[in-house]
């Protein structure tokens, strides 16, 4: 929330049937505050007020001891891709007057949708007008953020602003597949396996000929009675191509790693539980976060999926298809049932969990479980399930679990006594005259492009003023504009090249490297626990039973410090 300033301020406004301020007692004690409200043309067709806003922004600044409405500026039916409006106009008008020094919006998007316009707004404009900004749906607010000592005011504009954009963008493409998913079209990368898409209509799925059988003897087999890895042995004697081997072959994906891609019984489960071979397109199933994270999805409930009927053929009836899933449904509540009577055989934490993968092939492996009498439960790393192993014709590789340990801990041994070694040394490495050059050699060169851009900003900030009193043409000051803000982007990019080169540096020639720290923490005795684990390994791949290759997350790190300790070269 906004930061509020320390003491009461006892005198409150009279507000004027606009419910901006016509007087105020002590009124020096308050920021004069400008509200800007903005809907955009097909808001406006739909039916859109302003009025919802216009109550928000007043709602927000009563509860504010420090802020005085002055006035109220609304475009109604302006775009947001540009800040070419009549009221934002009046309103930056008023702000060079000193009329108005803090400025609230609803949020971000009503501001401006041109979010590099907004970005410089936010960073450039503003603070030299030493005006206050607030969006209040975005909790953003200029006067905590710089107040604040937690991070640089830029990184933190700059992430608003990327938020507000990713938002947006997910809210459009989300709209889009909408449409998309209602109309019943297909919008896929690569079809389910038993079909292709329509070379006249892309969104159209038709049946592949040459894989549509095996679909049908899945359902079939299954139907019977058979498990899901007895039918994927079955695929595979017969040398039918697994899904993505086909489309390896076909061309339509071109990862190596599924040249080689067999059958397994989580592939036979994906096909069974498809419903798009019943001639049905299920839709959304799953959606991405686009504001928070490009790379992750959530899943949507089963209600909420969008279902079309008959949008292409059928490979399968609706009949056999929902008698599949009550068949796998059994086994599923079959199998649920016996993991809870043998709860007292339950393994114990997978440490290793994601970090091991097949050297030969790139693919990950998996924990399983071998049992032995004498010894009670025991445990190996295998690239597919046990159950598939005696009939894979690809490299099986196969590990126990106390292989990899044993394995890790002396690795880890080693690298704890170069962790040890170099600690000592990077005492005094600080001081050495080599680094303290480097040091101040990256220090001058930022500082020299501060000023260079401090020196840009006051500049845009005069341009603005002589547009604004009509000494330069429209056309003469967008060219200007233009050229200082591409050696302003060029310079800020410098500038962050050259900090995060000048941190690393530190970072990495302290005994505070955060490599040097995690083995220190390993000596200590914390033994492979899962956390300290997965913060120092990335991948540990396995040739064969007796060969590991380790990759640790801050490889990088130790060997500019071991170049620079043996010839004296400083990365």
């Amino acid at each position: 929330m906004p930061h509020k300033r320390k003491g009461r301020i006892a005198d409150t406004a009279a507000m004027d049937s606009n419910g901006v301020s016509s007087s105020l007692e002590g009124s020096s004690k308050l920021m004069p505050t400008g509200l800007y409200l903005r809907i955009s043309g097909e808001e406006a067709a739909k039916g859109e007020k302003l009025n919802n806003q216009r109550d928000l922004l007043f709602s927000f600044v009563k509860k504010q001891n420090d802020l005085k409405i002055v006035d109220i500026y609304s475009d109604n039916g302006e775009t947001g891709t540009t800040f070419d409006r009549p009221e934002w106009t009046r309103l930056m008008e008023d702000v060079r007057k000193k009329r108005i020094t803090c400025i609230v919006v609803k949020d971000l998007s009503r501001f401006g949708r041109n979010y590099i316009e907004t970005g410089n707004y936010l960073e450039m404009v503003f603070p030299v007008l030493k005006v206050r900004f607030i969006a209040v749906n975005d909790n953003y607010d200029s006067e905590q953020l710089e107040s604040s000592a937690l991070q640089p005011l830029d990184t933190m504009i700059k992430g608003i602003v990327n938020e507000a954009y990713a938002k947006d963008i997910s809210r459009k493409i989300f709209t889009a597949k909408e449409i998309q998913r209602k109309n019943g079209l297909y919008y896929g990368n690569v079809p389910p396996y038993g079909y292709c898409k329509d070379p006249a209509d892309p969104h159209h799925l038709i049946v592949n000929q040459e894989t549509a059988p095996t679909v049908r003897e899945i359902f079939q087999w299954k139907l019977e009675g058979m498990g899901n890895f007895q039918i994927a042995r079955l695929l595979n004697e017969r040398n039918i191509a697994a899904p993505m081997r086909y489309q390896f072959l076909a061309g339509a994906v071109k990862a190596p790693r599924y040249e080689n891609s067999i059958w397994q019984g989580i592939t036979v489960k994906v096909i069974l539980s498809n419903r798009t071979y019943t001639g049905d397109l299920a839709m959304g199933k799953k959606r991405k976060n686009l504001s928070k994270n490009l790379t992750k999805s959530r899943n949507i409930p089963y209600e909420d999926w969008v279902i079309t009927e008959n949008t292409h053929e059928a490979i399968i009836s609706r009949e056999l298809f929902f008698e599949v899933q009550r068949i796998c449904m059994q086994e599923l509540e079959k199998n649920r049932a016996s993991r809870h009577c043998h709860s007292d055989i339950d393994s114990p934490d997978d440490i290793f969990a994601g970090l091991v993968y097949s050297g030969n092939t790139g693919l990950k492996m998996y924990r399983t479980r071998n049992y032995y009498e004498k010894h009670g439960m025991k445990y190996r790393y295998t690239t597919i399930s046990q159950r598939d192993a005696d009939y894979s014709k690809c490299s099986i590789v196969t590990i126990k679990e106390e292989q990899i340990r044993e394995t890790l801990v002396c690795i880890l041994k080693k690298q704890m006594e170069l962790a040890l070694e170099l600690n000592d040394y990077l005492d005094t490495v600080q001081e050495h005259q080599t680094f303290l050059s480097r040091k101040e050699a990256l220090e001058k060169q930022i500082n020299e492009l501060a000023a260079r851009n401090k020196e840009l900003t006051s500049m845009q900030a005069d341009l603005y003023l002589h547009y604004s009193e009509g000494l330069l043409t429209r056309e003469k000051y967008l060219a200007q504009k233009e050229e200082y803000r591409l050696e302003r982007l060029s310079s800020e990019n410098r500038v962050a090249e050259l900090k995060s080169t000048l941190e690393r540096l530190k970072i990495r020639f302290s005994p505070h490297n955060p490599y040097i720290r995690l083995l220190l923490e390993f000596y200590k005795g914390d033994f492979l626990s899962k956390d300290l684990l997965h913060r120092l390994v990335d991948k540990i791949y396995v040739y064969d039973s007796k060969t590991l290759e380790v990759v640790f997350k801050y490889r990088d790190e130790i060997e500019p410090i071991l170049k620079f300790r043996e010839s004296g070269v400083l990365q």
